[in-house]
């Protein structure tokens, strides 16, 4: 028996240039009737910025600007998401269940990995893009992390 796609784990970083991956994503949620998950992952700051804000910004105002920065997050999100869904109303109208938008701190790859075994997801989809000539012979980090230790199916695709 062919393996079911049941859930698909989408690690999208919001990026403008996301279209061709979200209509993958969404056709494939379609097709096989799965319930897709579209996560982001806010990255830790490292130990210099992070002693920085420490420093010179109260915990009150530190709390105030990452909770600013997750629903600055989520309303992208929630925007993005709600744009493909009325462009693609008539394919989507099948959809077992509407997409679910989820935010998770953490190191990107780990925090993508963690999210698609709690939800028992059956695929992950995510972007990759190159920044430079030489880079252009590599894949991101974050998805070179993901496809070499996910138990998961990874499909990267290409963001040029």
């Amino acid at each position: 028996m062919l393996p079911k796609i049941n859930t698909i784990v989408y690690a999208c970083d919001l990026d403008g240039k996301t279209q061709a991956a979200m209509e993958l994503v969404l056709s494939l949620a379609n097709t096989h009737g799965a319930k897709v998950i579209l996560m982001h992952a806010i990255e830790p700051l490292n130990a210099q910025a992070s002693n920085m804000m420490n420093n010179y910004i109260s915990e009150d105002i530190r709390e105030t600007m990452r909770k600013d920065a997750i629903k600055d997050i989520k309303a992208r999100m929630e925007r993005l998401l709600a744009e493909f869904m009325e462009k693609y109303s008539a394919e989507l109208s099948s959809l077992a269940t509407p997409p679910e938008t989820v935010i998770v701190n953490g190191v990107p790859s780990e925090s993508i990995q963690r999210l698609a075994k709690e939800k028992n997801a059956d695929l992950i989809i995510m972007n990759s893009r190159t920044h430079g000539r030489i880079s252009q012979m590599i894949i991101g980090s974050t998805a070179n992390k993901v496809i070499h230790s996910s138990t998961i199916p990874v499909l990267v695709v290409p963001i040029k």
